[in-house]
């Protein structure tokens, strides 16, 4: 069987997809406007990526918030009990 670490293909250490998995990282996650100013690309560029990292092995959660932009996460995983 194997574990999640050996099924994801992480990015190159230092590159803007590495950028966005450590925003998406992130406890509050990133949204799709606030992504592609970070990156200094357009949203339909990020949501490509987000696409290309989801087929790298990432899950990938979208956070619809009522009259705001979705929030992206990567979700940190459960504790083994």
């Amino acid at each position: 069987m194997q574990t999640l670490a050996t099924k994801i293909k992480a990015p190159r250490i230092g590159s803007k997809q590495a950028k966005l998995v450590e925003l998406l990282s992130r406890q509050s996650g990133v949204t799709l406007i606030k992504a592609s100013e970070a990156l200094g690309w357009q949203t339909h560029t990020t949501s490509a990526t987000l696409t290309r990292l989801r087929k790298r092995g990432y899950h990938i959660e979208r956070e619809p918030r009522s009259g705001k932009d979705a929030v992206y996460r990567i979700p940190k995983p459960a504790a083994d009990t």
